[in-house]
């Protein structure tokens, strides 16, 4: 008796294992199945911890003018105030700076905003197209994130 049972567990669980699909199948949905939803996308990573705006500004020709370069911290980051900040400017020809090279002693500098104020001035009116790198942290509770030679680009149209 006890052979017959252990002869019908046996074919019970042979029957149940060749019921089950195979591995590659498992995961495409049948006639009516809705398929599961995809993984999220990874996270990206610098661009989650900061934001680099520029502003522009109003120039004319042969008058001083006057680009803002501002760093933002991502959600739950703030600026690390210990870290020496600093950008350098690089004006094509045409355009003349005092200053081409500040760093965070020139900067507005908060745990919300890093932000520098770029002089220059344009010799002749038209689009003018601006550059340079800048270096600065942003930090959460588990972290600090070096941003180095960050490149910059921007234009000014020149009245």
């Amino acid at each position: 008796m006890q052979r017959i049972g252990l002869s019908i567990l046996f074919s019970l669980v042979a029957l149940l294992a060749c019921q089950k699909q195979p591995a590659a199948d498992q995961g495409t949905p049948k006639a009516g199945e809705k398929a599961a939803p995809a993984p999220a996308p990874a996270p990206a990573t610098a661009n989650d911890a900061y934001t680099v705006r520029i502003v522009p500004g109003d120039a004319k020709a042969g008058a001083p003018a006057t680009s803002v370069i501002e760093v933002t911290p991502g959600p739950g980051y703030k600026v690390n105030l210990d870290f020496p900040a600093k950008l350098t400017f690089s004006p094509p020809e045409g355009v003349t700076a005092e200053k081409k090279a500040f760093d965070k002693g020139d900067a507005e500098l908060t745990e919300k905003a890093l932000r520098f104020n770029v002089p220059f001035t344009a010799a002749a009116a038209g689009t003018i197209s601006l550059s340079g790198t800048a270096d600065f942290s942003v930090c959460n509770d588990n972290t600090c994130k070096l941003i180095r030679d960050e490149k910059l680009a921007w234009e000014v149209a020149v009245k």
